[in-house]
């Protein structure tokens, strides 16, 4: 498959599983360390399962074994904020803040990665971006409080994590590495708070665990098929790429929670916008 293929699957899968976090955190009230532990320990397992039936491999990972531990810990400490982020941040200002990701991964790819941008593209990257503000209802209200900080500190882990995991997966097994990657990113998690075992069972509970098991398989297939994006393509492009998935998160909240259907109109001109920014950065 190309990179482009990759990349959509990419979006599709990790915007659907976006919802299911927001249920997992805010309807079930999940403990966020207890959630990223068993979660981020769940997609690992799952992807460990493919990587044995493959053949489990990690040639060269001795050579990116730095990127291969700074991903890890921004991973881990990453999903802790992530989840604290999402149960006190209103969805819309969540997904602008957490864009963010996207300028330090670009800036990343740039720097260290000698990658270019036309002049159309960064144009069609910052349509994307204005497309994502305007789902805030309000923009004065992302001031420096607690959840905008915790928004912002989110997505600069998020950038440093996923461009070091990209990076060494260019340069070994893709599926053995993204197995080792979550179960480690796991293990930091559990490491930061051990106390969180505790709350781990609810995650199991009869009520949780059927939203938990379809989550971890849509997060196992978009994050698989994120770091062939990557590895096939380029950061700077397939970064603002990706960033249509908070306007394709967005539509399916729409459609599947009564509770979003709300400025319906700003938010349908919000995708249009998106889509023309991906389609200047593709021509």
């Amino acid at each position: 498959m190309t990179w482009q293929t990759y990349t959509i699957i990419s979006v599709l899968a990790l915007s659907s599983s976006v919802l299911l976090q927001k249920i997992l955190l805010s309807k079930f009230k999940s403990d966020p360390y207890a959630y990223a532990v068993v979660f981020q320990g769940l997609v690992g397992v799952l992807l460990m399962i493919f990587a044995l039936a493959a053949g489990f491999k990690l040639p060269g990972i001795e050579i990116v074994a730095l990127p291969a531990i700074i991903s890890i810990v921004a991973f881990g400490l990453g999903h802790i904020v992530y989840a604290k982020t999402l149960q006190i941040v209103e969805a819309s200002a969540f997904s602008v803040l957490f864009a963010t990701q996207a300028i330090w991964i670009m800036l990343l790819g740039i720097l260290l990665f000698n990658e270019s941008l036309t002049l159309i593209q960064v144009i069609g990257a910052l349509i994307i971006f204005v497309s994502v503000g305007l789902l805030v209802k309000n923009i004065k209200v992302l001031k420096l409080d607690k959840g905008t900080a915790l928004g912002l500190v989110t997505g600069l882990l998020f950038g440093v994590a996923i461009t070091s995991w990209s990076y060494v997966g260019r340069h070994t097994d893709g599926v053995s590495w993204a197995a080792i990657s979550f179960i480690g990113t796991a293990s930091v998690a559990y490491l930061a708070r051990p106390q969180s075992i505790k709350h781990m069972k609810y995650l199991f509970s009869s009520k949780v665990i059927t939203s938990l098991i379809l989550l971890t398989i849509l997060y196992a297939i978009g994050s698989l098929a994120m770091l062939f994006a990557y590895k096939e393509g380029t950061f700077s492009i397939v970064t603002p790429l990706r960033q249509s998935s908070i306007i394709i998160t967005t539509l399916l909240a729409l459609l599947f929670i009564t509770s979003e259907r709300v400025r319906i109109q700003r938010k349908l001109i919000a995708a249009a916008l998106c889509f023309i920014g991906v389609v200047m950065i593709v021509l």
